[in-house]
């Protein structure tokens, strides 16, 4: 009885040996024959679209010598996405493959018609993850911003990624926006979703040689300026820098940012943001919704211009003050923006609502894009200064007798 153990032992031992040793990734894919794409850019045209996507050559990026692109940039026309993605394969020798994208640039146009199909093929995709990031063409093509090099990284598409988030981190008009969010922003009642916008910056400047001494050459950038407000699906217009910046107070998106405030006509001040918070809330006022947002920042003086003594406790107070008018002013412009124009709730005043008082949120739902127009907002701000900086006081601070 031990002996026929000991052998049934041995055989499952064998038997997992072998199993382990034969498996493998079924669906597995080897490097060399993808073409590993890191931006892809979508634009409508009449009768379907234009796919652009930006491929890493592997031949430039491990090359000592970058002679050539390190990007290659295939693009054609399509009736759908699945279909252009595939024929892609008449002009790259490799397979698209997307699992490592990292950004998705919208055309303007197909911003504007809708875009549910277009997060519909983003999710429906077993190569796509949820990690990249959405932004839109803004007065361009997709296609234009695909086939610009950028200047600090190797990859451009690398570098769209790593700059929407420093710029978000650092100066708070834009945001980063994932498939997500995406998906919540337009299936949820009540909160319309923003975009991030990309400009094309073109410039002629004088490249001075010994061989050439005049010599004009065309220099090409690439720059996120704005957010896209949506209604539903649909781009229906832009917040300026000042009113994306309100937005991104209001929503809690500040992390750290700059505030100028000035004190009579010689004196302005530089201040750093460090930390920022917002809460949205809503109260009834004569059976009205009533929406408050409450934001508060912490603050440190960088720079001082002009005759005013920041170490002054009356001073500190009037820094207070004029940071948080500041503040409060480019909140109120957004949303005069976003109710007199855009028409379009990208504050989520009606999912705060909803939260607070259901009962009112069935009533006004159905009209809520109306009711959103015409509803009070409330904007508290309370800024508390932190630190002076190295100094203490105005350097070269002239003595009052």
């Amino acid at each position: 009885m031990i002996n026929m153990i000991k052998r049934l032992c041995s055989v499952l031992i064998l038997v997992t040996i072998v199993i382990v040793s034969l498996t493998g990734c079924w669906s597995g894919k080897e490097i060399d024959t993808l073409a590993v794409a890191v931006c892809t850019g979508i634009d409508k045209v009449e009768g379907g679209y234009v796919l652009t996507q930006q491929v890493i050559d592997p031949k430039s990026v491990t090359a000592e010598s970058k002679v050539e692109s390190p990007v290659i940039v295939y693009s054609d026309f399509g009736r759908d996405l699945f279909e252009i993605k595939r024929k892609l394969t008449n002009q790259s020798p490799r397979k698209v493959y997307s699992s490592h994208l990292r950004m998705v640039v919208l055309g303007e146009d197909i911003a504007k018609s809708g875009i549910r199909d277009i997060i519909d093929f983003f999710s429906r995709g077993h190569e796509f993850r949820t990690d990249f990031y959405f932004v839109i063409a803004k007065g361009t093509t997709a296609q234009n911003l695909l086939g610009v090099l950028t200047p600090l990284e190797t990859i451009p598409g690398m570098e769209l990624y790593d700059s929407l988030d420093t710029s978000q981190q650092n100066w708070a008009s834009v945001k980063k926006t994932r498939i997500i969010e995406l998906i919540n922003s337009i299936d949820q009642e009540g909160i319309n979703p923003v975009i991030t916008g990309l400009e094309l910056i073109e410039r002629t400047e004088n490249v001075s040689s010994t061989w050439d001494l005049s010599k004009a050459v065309q220099i090409k950038n690439l720059k996120y300026n704005d957010l896209g407000a949506f209604k539903d699906d649909k781009l229906v217009g832009w917040l300026s820098e000042e009113e994306s910046k309100g937005y991104n107070y209001i929503v809690g998106n500040v992390k750290s940012t700059v505030e100028h405030v000035h004190y009579d006509k010689n004196v302005k001040i530089a201040l750093e943001v460090i930390k920022a918070s917002s809460a949205i809330k809503v109260f009834m006022d004569k059976d009205e919704p009533v929406i408050e947002v409450t934001i508060k920042t912490l603050q440190d003086v960088e720079t001082v211009e002009g005759q005013f003594d920041v170490a002054d406790t009356g001073n500190k107070e009037i820094i207070n003050k004029l940071s948080e008018d500041s503040i409060k002013q480019i909140c109120n412009k957004s949303i005069e923006r976003a109710q007199n124009e855009l028409k379009s709730d990208i504050f989520g005043f009606g999912e705060a609502i909803h939260r607070q008082y259901p009962k009112l949120w069935d009533k006004i739902k159905h009209d809520w894009n109306n009711y959103f127009q015409k509803v009070k907002v409330n904007i508290k701000v309370n800024v508390k200064l932190r630190n002076l900086g190295q100094i203490q006081k105005t350097m070269f601070m002239e003595e009052k007798d």
